[in-house]
Order: C-alpha cells, then sequence, then structure tokens
C-alpha cells in the first residue's frame, strides 16, 4: 500500500447511530483518520414499533447519509462503503432506503449479516491490540455480536437479536431501573449464552470489548481513576471494576446518569442496560477484564479493502512505530533507526540475558525518542512524553506504552518520577526503565558522533568500550555514572585513526 494512497469513506447505519469514517491507508493495515461523523437516530427503537422505517425517518436518514456523502467528497474520498447493521436486517424497507440511497447519492447500501458484521468488527477491533485468542464482543442498539478469535483470525460467530435499545425497552422501564428487571436481564442474557454454546475463555485469552457501550463505560471507569493515558483504545477494565459500574449506573435515575463524568449523554439512557450486558457476558466467559477496542466495523470495513487477513502482532507493532515516527522525530534523515540499531547493539552487550520486553522498549523508545521535537526542541523531553502516551501506537498495551515513553523521558532526564505513570507502571518495573533510558541516551550521544556502520562496541570486563571513527575528546562522566549504576559497568571511549 502506498503513502499517496486515496482516501475512502465508511458509512456504518447502525441500530443506534449512523456514523460516519473517513480514512487514509497507510502501509502494513493501519489508518490514517481524517474525520468522523455521528446522527442519532435510534432506528431499532422505530423498526421495533412498526417493522419498518416511518417516512420521516427514512428521510432523516437519508438526509443524515448525504450530509455525510457531502464531507467525504470535500475530503478527497474516492469510495463510499455503505452498510447497514442490526435495525436494517430487521426493517420490513430497508430495500426502500437503500433504492433512495443510490438514486440521490449514487451509494450503494449492503445490509450485512449478523456473521459479517462481526468478522469485519473484528478486523477492525483486533488489529491494534496486543492480542492472539479470545473473544470479541461487539454491542449495539439492536445487537450483541460475538467471535471467538484464535491466530487474530474470527473461527466462531454468534449474533443475538439484543442491544441496549431493545434490552432497555423490553426489561428497564422504569427509571431508576427496578432490581428485579435487572436480575431478568442478566438471566435472559446468560441464558441465551449458555443455550448457543458460547464457550468460556481459556487461561491468558481475552475478552475484547468494541462499541459505544464498551467506549463509555471505559471512560467513565478511567475518569473515576487516576490513570496517565486518555485514550480509550488498549484501555482494560477488571472485572471488579466493571461489577461496581456496572451496579452504580444501572441503579441510578436517568437525570443522575447524564451528570456522570465520562457519560456521553446520548447514552444516558441505555448505558445501564449496555452495562449489564457486558457485565453478564463477561461473567459467562470467566474473564479478568475487558479489553477496550477503540476501533470496531468501519474501521473493519476500512481495512478490508486493502488487507486479506490481519498481520501477526510484533509486525503490527513495527510498522506502528514506523509510521507513527515519519510523522513525529526524524525518521526522515535515518536518525531514528540509526539510535535504534545502536541502542539494540548497547542491550545486547551489557544484558544478553535481556527479556523480549527489554528489548523492544530500548528499541522503541530509541525510535520515537525525539517526538517532541514537532513541538519545541528545548521542551522536547515533556512534550515527547505526552505524546507518546497518548499516541495512536498499534498492537501495544497500555502498560508498554507507558514503559516506552518512560525510557524516552528518562534517556533524557534520569531524574524524572517514573511513579507519575502509575497504575501502568509500577515499582518492579523501574529499575529496568532506567536501565533502557541509558542505553537510548547512550545511544543517542554516539549516533550523533559516528555515521551508521562507523562505531564499535565491545564488552571488557568491567566496562563497556566504544570505539569512534578519527580522534575524540568526548569523556560522558555523566552517563559513565548512569551505566554504573544501571549495569555496573564503567564507560571506555576512544578513539579509531
Amino acid at each position: 500500500m502506498e503513502n499517496g494512497a486515496a482516501p475512502l469513506a465508511v458509512i456504518d447505519v447502525g441500530s443506534n447511530s449512523v456514523r460516519l469514517l473517513i480514512a487514509k491507508p497507510l502501509p502494513g493495515g493501519h489508518l490514517d483518520i481524517l474525520d468522523d461523523a455521528r446522527a442519532t437516530l435510534r432506528l431499532a427503537r422505530v423498526v421495533d414499533a412498526h417493522g419498518s422505517i416511518p417516512p420521516e425517518v427514512l428521510e432523516q436518514t437519508l438526509d443524515a447519509i448525504g450530509d455525510f456523502v457531502r464531507l467525504a467528497a470535500h475530503a478527497g474520498a474516492e469510495s463510499i462503503h455503505a452498510v447497514g447493521t442490526a435495525a436494517l436486517r430487521d426493517a420490513d424497507n430497508a430495500g426502500a432506503l437503500a433504492r433512495a440511497l443510490r438514486s440521490r447519492w449514487g451509494v450503494k447500501l449492503e445490509v450485512l449479516s449478523g456473521d459479517a458484521e462481526v468478522r469485519l468488527a473484528s478486523i477492525g477491533a483486533v488489529f491494534g491490540l496486543p492480542i492472539d485468542s479470545g473473544m470479541l464482543l461487539d454491542l449495539g442498539g439492536g445487537s450483541l455480536l460475538l467471535a471467538r478469535i484464535e491466530d487474530r483470525k474470527p473461527v466462531a460467530t454468534w449474533s443475538f437479536p439484543f442491544g441496549t435499545l431493545r434490552l432497555t425497552d423490553r426489561f428497564l422501564d422504569a427509571d431508576p431501573p427496578d432490581e428485579d428487571a435487572m436480575t431478568a436481564l442478566r438471566r435472559h442474557v446468560r441464558r441465551e449464552l449458555r443455550s448457543a454454546g458460547v464457550p468460556r475463555l481459556g487461561s491468558g485469552e481475552v475478552l475484547v470489548g468494541t462499541g459505544g457501550t464498551v467506549r463509555n463505560l471505559a471512560n467513565v471507569s478511567r475518569r473515576r481513576q487516576r490513570y496517565p493515558i486518555s485514550r480509550l483504545h488498549g484501555h482494560s477494565i477488571t472485572i471488579r471494576r466493571l461489577h461496581r459500574l456496572t451496579r452504580l449506573l444501572a441503579r441510578m435515575s436517568l437525570k443522575e446518569r447524564r451528570g456522570v463524568r465520562g457519560l456521553n449523554a446520548d447514552r444516558a439512557g441505555i448505558i445501564a442496560a449496555g452495562a449489564l450486558v457486558v457485565d453478564a457476558v463477561a461473567a459467562h466467559t470467566r474473564t479478568d477484564a475487558v479489553l477496550v477496542a477503540g476501533q470496531g466495523l468501519r474501521e473493519g470495513i476500512a481495512r478490508s479493502q486493502f488487507i486479506d487477513e490481519l498481520p501477526p502482532v510484533s509486525d503490527v507493532r513495527r510498522s506502528s512505530v514506523e509510521v507513527f515516527a515519519q510523522r513525529f522525530g526524524d525518521v526522515e534523515t535515518d536518525h531514528a533507526h540509526h539510535r535504534a540499531q545502536l541502542a539494540v547493539a548497547l542491550i545486547e552487550l551489557l544484558d544478553p540475558e535481556a527479556d523480549e520486553d527489554l528489548h523492544e522498549t530500548v528499541e522503541y523508545a530509541a525510535m520515537l525518542y525525539n517526538a517532541g521535537l514537532q513541538v519545541d526542541f528545548y521542551r522536547r523531553a515533556g512534550a515527547t512524553t505526552t505524546i507518546l502516551l497518548d499516541a495512536n501506537l498499534s498492537g501495544f498495551s497500555q502498560p508498554q506504552i507507558a514503559r516506552i515513553a518512560a525510557a524516552a523521558r528518562l534517556a533524557r532526564r534520569p531524574t524524572w518520577e517514573v511513579r507519575s505513570l502509575r497504575p501502568l507502571i509500577t515499582g518492579d518495573d523501574e529499575a529496568d526503565l532506567h536501565r533502557a533510558g541509558v542505553v537510548v541516551a547512550l545511544a543517542e550521544e554516539v549516533r550523533r558522533r559516528a555515521e551508521p556502520g562507523a562505531v564499535d562496541a565491545s564488552m571488557g570486563r568491567r566496562n563497556l568500550r566504544i570505539t569512534l571513527p578519527g580522534g575524540t575528546t568526548w569523556a560522558p562522566t555523566d552517563l559513565t555514572e548512569r551505566l554504573q549504576a544501571a549495569f555496573g559497568v564503567g564507560l571506555r571511549i576512544r578513539g579509531r585513526s
């Protein structure tokens, strides 16, 4: 995929809202998100009431899509992919919407089956997460979709005709919801999961959640604790926290829920049912946590236009760092690659037993070390940390992103307080992060003084020896002290005539 690929647009006519995504394909299956938009129409509710989409709602839907078509054209999108989900699967007149859409805007609408929907959603959700196997939960306004994931592929799917709108209308008509009604909703979901043969999760497997309900739950959870990363993608909600959050939201009145920090006001009326469903699925699968996917169906449709299957997590990480470094950093002059190569060589000399996590932390912190240059040269250390913590780095867990950001910061500021990134970084991580930081710092200083391939490095009994081309007067006392503290070795620098 060339960097010059044209943008494409995806329109999702969902049960709760109609959504737009405009994105540019990037190498490795990545997406550069250019724009998005949303119109809340609650189609599942009107379809359940009438069996079809009433004429006035049909016009509202067409108007919303027409606005999205104009946005896509203005952004330079060369193709528009429009899909319908649960509400349109159930609507008697979905064909009328499709014909009007094609007539007015020249856009073809495909109504997806539940199986096709969850398979496409898995491409969007699983791509950027560090998982190989588990279960995907995609909860919308009209349906609950599940997919069993193995080797990053969906191998079995389940579709249930109950989403947040439908379960709210069926079970939770009181304000606040009645305890017996909440119990009945949970039992209904658990019974349907058992009847359909939805399996438990095994050791090390992950429940991934996508959709507006899951993202809103994650945002509320994150706002209720001290947490250093604002991105929802990759956020993990423990089962204990999910239980507490579900009880809290389900027992509130609608007015109280509208005042909850982090909760979208549009979701206040349906979040209780959504939380109860997610909680029930988590309990059934016996997972320890729900891993939040900030992407889903729309991104899956976009990616399906230019990749056939998801690459391995390691490939996603590497290409993500490359894409990001080209935007933030100095990769265009090969400085980032040179620094990373030096850093990897140095950690292998200094600690031959270093595990894969430390290797990756060192390499990627070295690649992204100069992200803050795009903000200000003199404040680049702090800017780098801020940028990396909010970076769209795919394939990494949030603790891994925090480790990379910490190592890049410690490279320049060894006295920086690592504890500021708790709970993603614990006291047990600090020694490794200081080791990674000094390695990146040394790699950068060597890079500044020598071209690629012109440096010799070796380990003596007590010293790391580095030979630079030509004569040198460089005597880095601070780095020598840091190496001694981190690895118990000294540093000898010499020139080669």
